[in-house]
C-alpha cells in the first residue's frame, strides 16, 4: 500500500509539471525538479518495469516460446520444463520471471521404462508438434545391468537367455561343458578382454566347486541339484552375452537412458513417444519402440572410438537442436562413466522420432582439455571431472556453432557456464579458455548473493537472447538444498584474439528490465550518442551503452568506464525525442569503485501545450546509491573486505516524459567507475 502510493504522489506531481501548473518550489534556474521514484528495496519494485531473479525452485531448466498465433490459448506464453523426479513439471509466464503451474507436462505411463529419476527436459517445437527429451535411470529397461554394441545383440541375447532359463540340469550342465572346453585356463582368447576372460574363469571356478561338493555328498540333493542350477544359469547367461558382444559386456549400476514425449501443446500432456505395429500411428518406415524401451540406450551409440575399451553410454542432459543453415537435426548428450562426464554429439534423421545415425556419433570433448584431440589443456580454475548439460547455438554474422556447457558439479560453487566454437554442428569444437572470456555464466566464490549457477538453456524474444540457469536457493551456497532457476540477457563481445563470445549480463539478483510481451518499455539507450568526461587513460565512451553490464572477476574484456575522483560527466543524445519512463546507472563490479550517488541527472524534454511543442529541462538530484544492499555480507566482513554484488544501479522513474538528451552527473571524492547506462523507453 504505501508503494502504490508512492507512485500515485509522483503520477500527480508530475502531471502538473508537464501541464504547465504554478508550483514554484519545483523551478530553479528555469530547469524543473521531476517528480521521481528511486527504486530501493524498502520501496517496493515496480514489477511493471522490472522483475528480479527471485528463483523459482526447479532445476535443469528448458524454456520455449509460443509464437504461434493460431494457438490462442498459448500464444505469447513462455513454457518452462523443469526436473520433477519422477515427471517433468511445466510452468508458464509472460515475463520469465513470474511463473505459474501448468501441472505435469509428461508423467510416465503404466509399464514405462522411465519410472525413476525422470529429469533434464529438453523441449523444441517442430511442425505443429512439441518434443519433449528427457534422461531417465534405465533400471527397468535393463535390470541385470547388461550392455550391448547393438539393439540387435541385445535383442538375440535375450531369445538365448529365454532358452537358458528353460534348461533343467542336464542340459545346463552340458552347455557349462562346452564352456569349460573353451575358456578354462586360457589366459589370452581372440576377442575376449582380459576383464572377460577373468570373469569368465570365475564362473567356471565356482561351477567346478559347487559340482564337485555335490558328486561328493549323498545329502539333501535335490536342493543342491536347484542352487547348482541356478548357479550354472546365470554362468551361461554371462558366457552367452560375450558370445553376442565379444566387445562390450561390463555389468554397472545407475546408468541412464534418453526418453521422446510429443505433445500438440506447449502446455502438454506429452505422451511418451512408440512405435508398435497394429497400434495408432505405427509408421512401418520407422524402427519398433515399445512403452517399455527408450528412445536412446546405450546400444544406439556403443562403439564410439574412445581410449577406454569398455565404456558404458550412460546419457543424461539431452539437447535437441535443428541446424539453421541446412534444417539437419542434431543431438547432443552428456555421458557419466565413473564419475567422470563429457559430451557427445549426433546427427538424427529428418524427423525428430527418426533414428540416429550411427555413423555419425562424434566425441564432442574431453576433460581437462581444450578439444578431443588434447592439443592444449584449459585454465579452468578448478579441475573437473564433469562437463555435462549441453545446448547448441548457431550464429549467423560469425557462423559460428557454440557448444555451451556447464563444468563443476551442480552443488559446486564453481558450477558454471562455459563455451566451444566449431564450424559445423559436430565440430571439430575447441573450448575457449577462461581468461579469454570462454566462461559465459558464472558467480564468483566470493559472492553471497549467487551460486553456482549452471545447467542452462537460450531462449530468444523478440531481437534479445536470454539465458535460462539453475542455482541454488540458499544463495551463499550451502553446497545442498533447493535449485532455483534464473534468467538474465545474454550479449555477444569480442575477445583480444577476435573471437565473437557469448557473454551473460549477471548472474543478477537486482532489478533488471522487465522481459516480454507485457513489457511497456526497453532499453533504448544503445540507440544514443553518448559522451563522458574525466575519464581514466585510455576510457571510451562507448562502454557506457554497449548494453554490456560488467560482472565476472575473471576477465576484463567487458569494460567499465572508470573516471578520476571529481564531476564526471555522461551525456546521452538521441537522434530525435523519445519516450523515456526510467533511467538506470549501474554501478561498478569493484568495491573500491562504487560511486555514493548520482549526483544529478538533468532530461531536455518536449511537451505539447495548447497544440504548441514546448521545451525545457527536468532534474532529478541526490540519487543514492544503496550500497548496503550491494556489498556482500559474509560473517566477520570489515568493511574493506566486502565484495561488491555486481549489476547493482540506481534506478530512478518518473512518468513518460518525451527526451532527446540526457544529463547525469556524478560527483566523487575518489575515483569510481560506471558499468552501463539503461534508459527504458520507447
Amino acid at each position: 500500500m504505501k508503494r502504490k502510493s508512492a507512485i500515485a504522489l509522483a503520477g500527480l506531481m508530475s502531471a502538473c509539471f508537464l501541464t504547465g501548473c504554478s508550483n514554484d518550489g519545483n523551478i530553479n534556474d528555469g530547469k524543473y525538479e521531476l517528480p521521481h521514484h528511486l527504486q530501493t528495496s524498502t520501496s517496493g519494485m515496480n514489477k511493471d518495469l522490472y522483475y528480479q531473479n527471485d528463483c523459482i525452485e526447479g532445476s535443469d531448466p528448458s524454456i520455449v516460446y509460443c509464437d504461434n498465433e493460431a494457438d490462442t490459448e498459448n500464444y505469447g506464453w513462455f513454457f518452462l520444463y523443469t526436473t520433477g523426479v519422477f515427471n517433468i513439471p511445466v510452468y508458464k509466464s509472460r515475463d520469465l520471471n513470474n511463473w505459474q503451474s501448468v501441472g505435469l507436462a509428461f508423467s510416465p505411463a503404466q509399464g514405462s521404462w522411465a519410472r525413476e529419476q525422470v529429469y533434464a527436459p529438453e523441449c523444441v517445437y517442430s511442425d505443429g508438434k512439441y518434443y519433449l527429451f528427457f534422461s531417465a535411470n534405465d533400471n527397468y529397461y535393463r535390470p541385470d545391468g547388461m550392455f550391448f554394441t547393438s539393439r540387435e545383440d541385445q535383442k538375440a541375447y535375450y531369445v538365448e537367455k529365454a532358452k537358458i532359463d528353460a534348461m533343467d540340469l542336464a542340459s545346463a550342465s552340458a552347455r557349462m561343458n562346452e564352456q569349460i572346453a573353451k575358456f578354462d585356463g586360457k589366459t589370452e582368447l581372440e576377442g575376449y578382454s582380459d576383464n572377460q576372460l577373468s570373469r569368465a574363469q570365475e564362473n567356471i571356478d565356482k561351477y567346478k566347486s559347487l559340482k564337485a561338493g555335490i558328486d561328493a555328498s549323498e545329502s539333501e540333493q535335490d536342493e543342491k541339484d536347484a542352487e547348482l542350477l541356478e548357479i550354472t544359469r546365470t554362468a551361461l547367461a554371462e558366457f552367452e552375452a560375450m558370445e553376442v558382444n565379444a566387445d562390450l559386456y561390463l555389468g554397472y549400476s545407475a546408468t541412464f537412458s534418453i526418453g521422446l514425449a510429443v505433445s500438440d501443446s506447449p502446455a502438454g500432456p506429452f505422451v511418451q513417444y512408440t512405435n508398435v505395429a497394429g497400434q495408432e500411428g505405427y509408421d512401418p518406415n520407422k524402427r519398433e519402440i515399445t512403452i517399455g524401451e527408450p528412445f536412446v540406450t546405450h546400444e544406439d551409440l556403443a562403439g564410439v572410438p574412445i581410449e577406454r575399451r569398455e565404456r558404458i553410454m550412460s546419457h543424461i542432459d539431452v539437447n535437441p537442436f535443428e541446424d539453421p543453415k541446412t534444417h539437419k537435426k542434431y543431438m547432443y548428450l552428456s555421458n557419466t562413466y565413473q564419475g567422470q562426464t563429457e559430451m557427445y554429439g549426433v546427427e538424427i534423421g529428418d524427423d525428430w522420432t527418426d533414428d540416429l545415425n550411427r555413423d555419425s556419433v562424434t566425441h564432442m570433448t574431453t576433460l581437462g582439455y581444450k578439444d578431443v584431440d588434447k592439443t592444449e589443456p584449459t585454465d579452468y580454475i578448478i579441475s573437473t571431472k564433469i562437463e555435462e548439460g549441453p545446448h547448441m547455438y548457431y550464429d549467423a554474422e560469425s557462423d559460428n556453432y557454440y557448444l555451451t556447457f556447464s563444468i563443476n558439479g551442480c552443488y559446486d560453487r564453481n558450477y558454471s557456464v562455459a563455451q566451444a566454437l566449431g564450424k559445423s554442428p559436430l565440430g571439430k569444437f575447441t573450448k575457449v579458455n577462461e581468461a579469454d572470456g570462454g566462461i559465459l555464466c558464472a558467480a564468483d566464490p566470493y559472492w553471497d548473493h549467487v551460486t553456482a549457477t549452471g545447467h542452462h538453456c537460450f531462449v530468444k524474444y523478440g531481437d534479445k537472447m536470454y539465458i535460462a540457469y539453475q542455482t541454488l536457493v540458499d544463495r551463499a551456497g550451502s553446497g545442498s538444498g533447493p535449485r532455483g532457476i534464473c534468467v538474465d540477457e545474454v550479449k555477444f563481445i569480442t575477445n583480444d584474439k577476435g573471437q565473437k563470445l557469448l557473454y551473460t549480463n549477471g548472474p543478477t539478483y537486482s532489478p533488471m528490465p522487465k522481459i516480454g510481451p507485457d513489457a511497456q518499455y526497453r532499453n533504448i539507450a544503445e540507440s544514443a550518442t553518448v559522451t563522458a568526461t574525466n575519464g581514466e587513460a585510455g576510457m571510451d565512451a562507448k562502454y557506457l551503452n554497449d548494453g554490456l553490464l560488467t560482472a565476472t572477476l575473471v576477465h576484463e574484456i567487458v569494460k567499465e568506464y572508470d573516471a578520476k575522483k571529481g564531476k564526471t560527466e555522461i551525456t546521452l543524445t538521441f537522434d530525435d525525442y523519445r519516450t523515456v519512463r526510467a533511467i538506470m546507472v549501474f554501478n561498478s563490479k569493484w568495491a573500491e569503485r562504487l560511486f555514493d550517488e548520482v549526483s544529478r541527472i538533468e532530461l531536455d524534454f518536449v511537451k505539447t501545450k495548447d497544440g504548441k511543442d514546448v521545451t525545457g529541462t527536468a532534474y532529478m538530484s541526490g540519487l543514492k546509491f544503496e550500497k548496503d544492499r550491494y556489498l556482500t555480507a559474509w560473517e566477520g566482513d570489515e568493511e574493506e573486505d566486502r565484495f561488491a554484488r555486481p549489476c547493482g544501479a540506481v534506478a530512478v522513474e518518473f512518468d513518460e516524459i518525451k527526451v532527446k538528451t540526457i544529463r547525469i552527473t556524478i560527483n566523487s571524492d575518489k575515483p569510481i567507475s560506471v558499468s552501463e547506462i539503461m534508459v527504458l523507453g520507447k
